[in-house]
């Protein structure tokens, strides 16, 4: 077993600091945030993440120690920015929300630690006639960058959904071209009443009826696990992405692993690494608590 080669780190991200632009509030619980750090903007890909720092550096601290993982939200290679959607899920957060505007009032350092672009992203599945994304909470972010990149033949739905209208993401921020916006919301307050997989059966029976889309899903994993779980039953090809507490990023520390269905190609155990082998994947070909779902 080659477990050096399983743990390895990838070889093509980058370690940069990355200069805030802009922070702005796009719902009750979404904050825009522009960065600018031209290579990792030119590198990055749909469904890829950065490992972000929550404070400039400071020798004479070290807490938090970890940085964030953030999804990428949109990237402009011309400009050299890079756009991330996130919530002030916890302490790390909130106090990354601190520092940026600190950074634009000019009371702290202008820079963020920044590592990027990680994992394996969304490509378009083929032998479909439809795409479609559905999304809550932080999987907004990798379905918009997605949508807006995607090439594919065939119509494009992007179910996005929350508890309220108020915790939706402001629709400039998640408008992609050619691309149908449904909005799904728990307490009816804007769009389809209930989830978004209630969204999506509703798309599914109603203007879908009768195609094979493609399903792309990130967010709870409840929700994910239930996506993916209508899309087994109806024979739809299927990806998520996955969310972990990470420390490295990288592949190294082993601390975001979910169990799979055969062994790894270099390490030859069940183990994948979100991180790294992820955070993209086919449910049909994990185990542990995606067994309901998995490829019989």
């Amino acid at each position: 077993m080659n477990y050096a080669a399983c743990i390895a780190a990838p070889k093509d991200f980058l370690q940069r600091r990355a200069e805030p632009l802009a922070q702005e509030a796009v719902s009750s619980r979404y904050f825009l945030l522009t960065l600018r750090e031209p290579e990792i903007a030119r590198r990055a890909r749909p469904g890829q993440f950065v490992m972000l720092a929550c404070r400039p550096d400071d020798p004479a601290s070290c807490d938090p120690l970890l940085p964030r993982p953030l999804a990428v939200l949109d990237a402009d290679p011309a400009a050299g920015t890079l756009a991330l959607l996130y919530f002030q899920a916890g302490r790390g957060t909130a106090l990354l929300h601190r520092t940026v505007s600190d950074a634009l009032a000019g009371r702290s350092g202008a820079a963020l630690r920044i590592i990027g672009p990680l994992g394996n992203g969304f490509t378009a599945l083929e032998k479909v006639d439809a795409h479609i994304g559905v999304g809550g909470g932080s999987g907004v972010a990798p379905l918009v960058f997605f949508f807006r990149r995607l090439k594919a033949q065939g119509e494009r739905h992007l179910i996005l959904a929350a508890r309220s209208a108020e915790q939706l993401a402001r629709a400039d921020c998640v408008a992609a071209p050619q691309t149908a916006l449904h909005e799904a919301t728990d307490d009816g307050t804007r769009g389809f009443r209930g989830n978004a997989v209630g969204a999506l059966a509703a798309l599914l029976d109603g203007p879908l009826a009768g195609r094979k889309p493609g399903l792309y899903v990130a967010g709870p994993e409840p929700m994910m696990e239930a996506a993916a779980l209508v899309a087994r039953q109806r024979g739809l090809p299927c990806r998520v992405s996955l969310e972990a507490r990470m420390a490295c990023g990288v592949g190294v520390c082993r601390s975001c692993v979910v169990e799979a269905l055969t062994p790894h190609a270099h390490s030859g155990l069940y183990r994948r690494a979100i991180c790294q082998d992820g955070p993209v994947f086919d449910p049909a070909e994990l185990a542990g608590v995606w067994s309901g779902v998995a490829r019989p």
